[in-house]
């Protein structure tokens, strides 16, 4: 399980209880930003948590972190909590200072170009340059924000790179393996803990909710689905586990943790399909309304599930690689999790 008892994930989970209650996802899709639960966030100093202390962070333990991310994901926080402590982390490898304020992230592609996740209020946005190993920071309030078109309720906007000067950029040793990685990781946690949640938010609404004179829940129908999707999610959970154990145990090198990350980011994305249909399904008319809390969370799964490449692009990735090592490198690396045999990813 995610470690969500520690200091850190503790006092996340305050933050997220005492101001973000459940009107607040919806205030927020209606253009009311919840400033005051960033604020808070902040003057605990969250969103440093990952960063140094010798770069102005606190350098929290990674199952911390992992646990305020878990509290985050669960209160369907409106807010670039996550997406600010990976880029503050991108910025800590290259041995540059936090950024000031919100931020988001994007890894270098085919185009000068990427898909901000809050890019409409992110403070800042950082890249990484695969090509040349290079964390740059940029100005978001300084670029021309449009929205696109998004499954999440947190939005998403195009930022194009080309266009705009770096604030400070750095080298840094760390591969895009090692990013995708922590990347992939923060995900697959945020997406155990949502599919979690929104069981929960099932399980309660078929116990509560009579038909024919009894509880939906007594229907073996109903039964049947909620099973099926308390198992996805226990597997999911455990997806997301592993991934942090691996990003924890190699925290010096990330890139060992990415066989890790992938899988969990496989093995969630197939659940979201099997969760999110029963989730609705239960429900009935009530799941599909937008006064609802439901939505927040599988929305957010189906827009996580894409991001940075669905599972069929990354099981492709994964077995391309694994297509080309020895049975006793696979073996070795499902068994005890050491995955270091030397193979490269096919391009």
């Amino acid at each position: 399980m995610i470690n969500t008892e520690a200091m850190v994930a503790e006092t996340a989970t305050k933050i997220f209880t005492d101001l973000c209650g459940r009107e607040v996802p919806h205030q927020a899709e209606a253009g009311h930003y919840p400033a005051a639960l960033w604020d808070a966030l902040t003057e605990n100093g969250l969103p440093v948590a990952w960063v140094s202390e010798d770069n102005g962070g606190f350098g929290a333990d990674y199952d911390e972190i992992f646990g305020a991310i878990w509290a985050s994901a669960q209160a369907a926080a409106p807010v670039p909590f996550a997406e600010t402590l990976i880029a503050n982390w991108m910025l800590d490898q290259a041995g540059l200072a936090p950024a000031d304020g919100s931020a988001s992230f994007a890894l270098s592609g085919h185009t000068p170009a990427a898909d901000i996740p809050f890019g409409m209020q992110a403070d800042k946005i950082i890249l990484f340059d695969a090509a040349h190993q290079e964390v740059s920071l940029f100005d978001n309030r300084e670029a021309v924000r449009s929205a696109e078109e998004a499954l999440s309720p947190d939005g998403m906007t195009q930022f194009v790179f080309s266009g705009h000067v770096a604030e400070h950029s750095a080298k840094t040793n760390l591969s895009r393996r090692a990013f995708e990685a922590l990347i992939l990781t923060v995900r697959a946690v945020q997406m155990a803990a949502t599919i979690e949640r929104a069981l929960n938010l099932s399980i309660d609404y078929v116990s509560q909710r009579e038909q024919f004179g009894r509880p939906l829940s007594k229907f073996q129908a109903i039964q049947h689905q909620l099973a099926v999707a308390a198992s996805e999610s226990a597997a999911a959970t455990m997806a997301a586990t592993q991934a942090a154990s691996a990003m924890i145990l190699h925290r010096d090198n990330p890139e060992k943790a990415w066989h890790e990350a992938v899988i969990a980011k496989v093995q969630i994305s197939h659940s979201v399909e099997a969760v999110t249909v029963p989730f609705h399904q239960v429900h009935g008319a009530m799941g599909y309304t937008q006064e609802y809390d439901l939505h927040h969370y599988t929305r957010r799964l189906w827009a996580w599930r894409d991001a940075l490449g669905n599972e069929h692009h990354w099981s492709k990735q994964l077995g391309e690689e694994l297509a080309a090592t020895s049975p006793d490198q696979i073996w070795q690396g499902v068994t005890t999790g050491d995955w270091t045999g030397g193979w490269q990813v096919a391009s």
